[in-house]
């Protein structure tokens, strides 16, 4: 019987347009693709998920940036929760889950900044445990930041069920015991896998 529910955060709690981000900061496309490319799809942004400071993951990203970039990538680590925005339909999804009686957990890869954004989450006030992985020093799907969720907050593996928008991260969950489903902006994908595991979530 699944007693709590568990929510990553980006691309489920919370969108994050980083396309939007490099534009606003650059108003230009050439720009906008360096400092996208520099910054998200670089190796660096990982590092704040880690918990390494975002100070010093600025300084490493400056490195391999053009100068006339340096100013747009200290605005962007300063302020990138800006660009998050709430994704309605698992909010609502964790409103209902908690109003049937589920305990409702955060388990995110994410840096310190996730204090900076986290009351705008509309499901926070729901919210039992988080399990961070820059506070941890640890990535999901490493199935020990699975095993410190356990045990931190007393669930058994059989009676959680994990949301997230990572074909690996809900295979190390599942390898971990909890049962789970993936979210690709498809909440009724989301929702039969809850009823499928007794949760009697509207379709």
């Amino acid at each position: 019987m699944i007693k709590n529910v568990i929510f990553d955060v980006g691309g489920v709690l919370m969108d994050f347009d980083t396309h939007a981000l490099t534009w606003d900061l650059t108003g230009n496309e050439p720009d906008a693709d360096i400092l996208h490319q520099e910054i998200f799809d670089h190796p660096d942004w990982i590092a704040t998920d880690r918990g390494i400071p975002e100070t010093a993951v600025l300084e490493s990203i400056r490195g391999h940036l053009p100068p006339h970039l340096h100013a747009a990538a200290g605005e962007a680590l300063a302020r990138w929760d800006e660009w998050l925005t709430p994704i309605a339909e698992i909010n609502d999804l964790a409103r209902e889950v908690d109003g049937l009686g589920c305990r409702v957990y955060i388990l995110s890869n994410t840096s310190e900044g996730f204090y900076r954004f986290c009351e705008r989450i509309p499901a926070w006030p729901l919210v039992k445990g988080c399990i961070l992985s820059f506070e941890e020093k640890l990535l999901k799907p490493d199935p020990e930041i699975f095993r410190r969720l356990l045990i931190r907050f007393g669930l058994a593996p059989g009676e959680c069920f994990f949301v997230d928008d990572s074909h690996l991260n809900i295979e190390a969950a599942r390898w971990c015991g909890l049962k789970g489903e993936l979210y690709l902006h498809d909440a009724a994908r989301v929702r039969a896998g809850l009823r499928a595991e007794g949760v009697p979530v509207a379709p």
